[in-house]
């Protein structure tokens, strides 16, 4: 079948590599231009991480990012893209260790396997770097890191035809089905934005292999490795769909907080200060729903890596059911 999607962020190039594995002719059609790019798939930091999740997000979620870190290696391997699966670690600094402490009890009231707690000479060992800033953590075995950048290049080369800078609504477009990935563009009443910042920066003076995350009063900084000594800062989460730069409060905050985690961040070159909105139903679940003949996969909200093969699955089961009623009516 001919298949339009509207949308080349993170679901809309991973059901159009899907899709066109399965036979199917793919067209993809991308608001933005191709040197432009701004969606959150593309500014994200790409953690795997649903134990750092879950307290504060919805058993739903905490299911399919279960299923999803199942299929997430074999695709990345497929598509040669750097990626980790060591675990992550949760630090905090000593006037913040309650904060470590009532995280690690949620964790342990929820019965979660995977849950280590680090004493700061096992913390060293996993990360030599940490040695002596942190006397405490903990290590959540089997999470990861991807290198989203990566991932969407190698989506681009294998997913169809993309036609960046076109606009298109997904209900005029020709084809047998449409699909609508557009994210905060879509025309969903139900959507609301929610901001996400980080900072990318080269820093030939740390090396982390693993995400950290970093309790704080305020907000939980996260670092998430790339190769080549890059490294991926955030932490804010903000309840608008503006797309405005960067504050300089928010770029200080994160990277004082980077510098509290390890100092050599003091001599890291910026490279990026970035912005995304990510889409977000009012119960934060993403939705794979047909509307007006279009169906709409939408709402991933701040778990669209962690969650992303499971909601494509989703979508590709809708479409082949079509496609087998369409052949069985024309027999």
């Amino acid at each position: 079948m001919d298949i339009a999607i509207a949308g080349a962020g993170l679901i809309g190039r991973l059901l159009g590599w899907q899709l066109g594995r399965e036979g199917h002719s793919v067209t993809i059609y991308e608001r933005e231009p191709r040197d432009q790019l701004t969606s959150s798939s593309y500014v994200a930091a790409a953690m795997l991480a649903p134990l750092s999740e879950y307290p504060d997000c919805e058993p739903a979620i905490w299911e399919m990012a279960q299923a999803s870190l199942k299929v997430w290696p074999a695709i990345l391997r497929e598509l040669d893209v750097p990626h980790g699966f060591d675990g992550s670690l949760v630090v905090a600094h000593t006037q913040d260790a309650s904060l470590l402490a009532k995280f690690r009890r949620r964790l342990a009231r929820a019965q979660l396997k995977g849950v280590q707690e680090l004493s700061a000479h096992m913390l060293a060992d996993l990360e030599p770097e940490l040695a002596g800033r942190f006397t405490m953590g903990l290590h959540l075995a089997d999470e990861g890191w991807l290198d989203n950048r990566v991932l969407l290049g190698a989506l681009e080369r294998e997913c169809g035809q993309i036609h960046f800078g076109s606009p298109v609504d997904p209900e005029r477009l020709s084809g047998d089905i449409s699909v609508d990935c557009r994210g905060k563009d879509a025309a969903d009443p139900d959507l609301r934005g929610v901001r996400g910042e980080a900072i990318r920066v080269f820093a030939p003076d740390v090396r982390l292999s693993r995400p950290v995350r970093l309790m704080h009063p305020k907000y939980q900084l996260y670092i998430s490795p790339r190769p080549e000594r890059v490294y991926v800062i955030g932490a804010t989460q903000i309840e608008s769909d503006a797309t405005s730069p960067m504050t300089v409060r928010s770029a200080l905050e994160l990277l004082s907080a980077a510098y509290t985690l390890h100092a050599g961040f003091a001599e890291a070159e910026i490279l990026e200060l970035n912005v995304g909105v990510r889409p977000a139903y009012p119960d934060n679940l993403p939705r794979v729903q047909w509307h007006n003949g279009v169906l709409r996969v939408n709402g991933l909200y701040r778990h669209g890596y962690l969650v992303a093969p499971v909601v494509a699955q989703t979508a590709i089961a809708e479409i082949e059911a079509v496609c087998e009623y369409s052949s069985t009516a024309n027999q």
